[in-house]
């Protein structure tokens, strides 16, 4: 990932669900020497600068002009 601003969710074990930007979603894992992004997917088409949400078992990601809601089994 390039080093931007992005929306960050904090998950447990040292975790992040981040945004880039651009409507995809990474599963980065953090530590002090670096980060390893563990997983990408498209969420929403277009720009998105609000936060991921995780709300009991779902993934919330909006922009201007959507919404998705993903199931987290």
């Amino acid at each position: 990932m390039a080093a931007t601003t992005m929306a960050k969710s904090f998950l447990p074990a040292g975790r992040s669900l981040c945004s880039p930007g651009q409507g995809e979603l990474a599963l980065v894992k953090a530590s002090p020497q670096r980060h390893q992004e563990l997983a990408r997917f498209p969420a929403i088409a277009g720009k998105t600068w609000n936060h991921p949400v995780l709300a009991a078992k779902r993934l919330l990601v909006r922009n201007a002009a959507e919404m998705a809601c993903f199931e987290i089994p």
